[in-house]
């Protein structure tokens, strides 16, 4: 099987990425109600760069979105209270990941660590460099921050449990410095060229499978 992974600025991938959204979010969870354009879209997706993972068919297999310099704020400040100074970050340096989606076939720990660590690692982090950005919100399950923390990408909880979408869910936020600690290679390979491959990452991926 061949992948593809790319940062979302083609329109007919754009309108994937919000079906699949709302594949995941109303059809499977029920999280949110039902859409006549079949379609998940929010306020944030205005402030965001998108990333997908295809297979071959040029199906979706898994999407992230990093909300950034969002002049409205970030969905995790719903639940915090940002006139205490902990939570008082540099604007100009904050975001979010969010909508973080693996299709149902695709959950096995193998492809969700290729998937996760590959969308993070690589895609995100390019844009995360480019933007200057040095705080990264998320708003996720414990046994998440938990997952992601094995794949070394180091969510911390800031906050209390809140009921999120039906389940609880902990405002998280991730250091940019503590990635590159912990993934020494992201910050070698951006200084000299300025681009993470998935194929610089701990992912057992085989250049054959990957279409760039």
């Amino acid at each position: 099987m061949q992948y593809s992974f790319i940062h979302v600025t083609n329109e007919e991938i754009l309108d994937k990425v919000h079906r699949f959204r709302y594949k995941v979010m109303h059809e499977e969870f029920g999280w949110i109600r039902n859409a006549n354009d079949k379609k998940e879209r929010d306020i944030y997706d205005d402030y965001c760069e998108q990333f997908a993972i295809l297979n071959a068919n040029q199906e979706i297999c898994a999407s992230m979105r990093l909300i950034h310099h969002s002049p409205i704020g970030y969905p995790t400040e719903d639940f915090l209270d940002l006139s205490q100074t902990q939570f008082q970050y540099d604007r100009e340096k904050l975001s979010e990941m969010s909508r973080i989606f693996i299709d149902s076939k695709y959950r096995n720990m193998r492809d969700t660590k290729i998937f996760i660590s590959s969308i993070v690692k690589s895609l995100a982090y390019e844009k995360i460099k480019e933007y200057g950005i040095e705080y990264c919100y998320g708003m996720m399950e414990p046994k998440f921050i938990k997952l992601v923390n094995m794949f070394k990408i180091p969510y911390k909880p800031i906050a209390d449990l809140h009921l999120s979408y039906g389940r609880f869910r902990q405002p998280s936020m991730m250091y940019v410095k503590e990635l590159e600690e912990q993934n020494p290679q992201l910050a070698k390979y951006w200084d000299i060229h300025k681009e993470i491959s998935v194929l610089h990452l701990d992912t057992n991926i085989k250049p054959d499978q990957i279409i760039i």
